[in-house]
């Protein structure tokens, strides 16, 4: 059989054969233009990623950088050492000794996260290919990802005054003293570590990391955690009484679990730590919290700063007894029990809950008749306020205004005198206040002495 030459073939052979369908394309052929470029543009650029991760980062500051709060020489990174991956958006840093978009592009897929633009020069760069690429190439991708970042950055340069951004943290004696320049513990900064889930306990879990991110406490509760602590007193001078020092017993139960807890949440290691034993502790003191239901987190917070409050209350109350030789109601006279109790009424205050998180509501209420002022003291651990929202009203004509309408006005301008009644009634003193005086008591507290 003898074969055609295929450049004898007839047009209509020609016209057979480029008649039949052919193979379908790169879907991103059609976006060829003049250039050269790299096999992983077609996975390393993400235009839409690209525009969600700018537009909700700080421009021209490495990411990473700003998450560890850290700089090199007191100075934010320069626009020339900020890299952008073109896969996620991820601005890093290619200052030498930390390279952060080098390590993003190493702890990530190396072909999805390969090519970087430089925020300075605009030039694109792939680290797989280990050389530079042209932002002319034939993937309009990569042109249209630059295109969007040069824009941007436009705006951003003139929508803001240029400064630098200082990424550590405002000098202070907390501070200072972690690194031993000034007064305070001399321990490190609480990490961020896991507690293990006893089942449904994310509630409890929740409140935990909080108080273990909460440094005063750290602190405070570092001082009596220990047996023979000794508590200075100091009645107020109308009280007529010297100072006491007293000697603190071993913290009871709960307190002592609170402590060891925190205690594993400042060690090193990467473990996370095992909540059980003061999980255990608090549902002895508050067995609604048993069965491994989900509860709660303010509620347990409650619970669990009211029952270390009341250890601790009488913790101070029996070394203020022991101080007095343990005098009972029918031995002491009443000049003994006058001093324990003014004594037991400022110890309790110097519980390291009632420092911390306790604070004092002032109810003043006047006579209308005769003008005299009563003041009642309370205390609590945390207080409910509602939270008013300012709405702007509509002008509207009068003349229009219906049967329903001039009765909700009615109604509002009754509100707003019974709110102003309120707020000339009613003060907050302590670390919680609110626009309005209007108090939901979730717990009450369990008086002292």
């Amino acid at each position: 059989m003898r074969l055609k030459d295929p450049f004898s073939l007839k047009a209509a052979d020609m016209t057979k054969r480029t008649n039949k369908p052919r193979k379908p394309r790169d879907e991103e052929s059609s976006d060829e233009v003049s250039g050269l470029t790299c096999q992983h543009v077609n996975k390393a650029v993400d235009l839409s990623s690209v525009k969600k991760s700018v537009l909700s980062s700080v421009w021209l500051v490495c990411s990473e950088c700003l998450r560890e709060r850290t700089m090199i020489d007191e100075e934010a990174a320069a626009s020339h050492d900020v890299l952008v991956c073109l896969k996620c958006g991820f601005q890093g840093c290619n200052k030498s000794g930390i390279q952060h978009a080098v390590k993003h592009h190493q702890a990530f897929h190396p072909e999805s996260h390969c090519i970087t633009i430089n925020l300075s020069t605009w030039k694109a760069w792939c680290f797989e290919c280990n050389e530079e690429l042209s932002t002319h190439c034939n993937k309009k991708a990569l042109a249209q990802t630059l295109d969007f970042l040069q824009k941007h950055s436009a705006k951003a340069t003139s929508a803001t005054s240029p400064k630098i951004i200082k990424l550590r943290e405002e000098p202070s004696d907390y501070a200072e003293a972690q690194r031993g320049k000034g007064p305070g513990i001399n321990s490190t900064l609480v990490p961020v570590k896991g507690i293990i889930n006893l089942g449904n306990t994310c509630f409890f879990n929740a409140v935990m990391q909080n108080l273990s991110q909460t440094h005063m406490l750290i602190e405070l509760i570092q001082e009596v955690k220990e047996k023979g602590y000794k508590l200075k007193i100091c009645p107020p001078v109308e009280a007529n009484l010297s100072p006491l020092t007293v000697v603190l017993s071993s913290p009871d139960p709960l307190t002592a679990a609170m402590i060891h807890f925190l205690q594993g949440m400042k060690e090193p290691g990467k473990g996370p730590v095992n909540p059980k034993v003061l999980f255990n502790q608090l549902c002895q003191k508050a067995p609604r919290f048993k069965g491994y239901q989900q509860q709660d987190s303010q509620e347990l917070l409650h619970y669990l700063l009211d029952s270390i409050r009341v250890e601790e209350t009488k913790r101070v109350k029996a070394a203020i007894l022991k101080a007095f030789n343990n005098p009972t109601e029918k031995t002491a006279d009443e000049e003994t029990k006058r001093q324990v109790k003014a004594y037991g009424k400022e110890g309790v205050k110097m519980a390291f809950v009632d420092r911390i998180f306790v604070g004092e509501l002032t109810n003043t209420i006047m006579c209308e008749e005769c003008e005299h002022i009563s003041t009642v003291k309370e205390a609590f651990i945390d207080i409910s306020l509602p939270i008013i929202e300012e709405r702007i009203s509509k002008p509207s004509n009068p003349g229009r205004l219906g049967k329903g309408s001039r009765e909700q006005d009615s109604h509002a301008a009754h509100n707003e005198q019974l709110l102003s009644v309120n707020k000339n009634s009613r003060k907050l003193s302590g670390p919680v206040r609110g626009q309005s005086e209007t108090v939901f008591y979730n717990f009450p507290l369990k008086k002292s002495f």
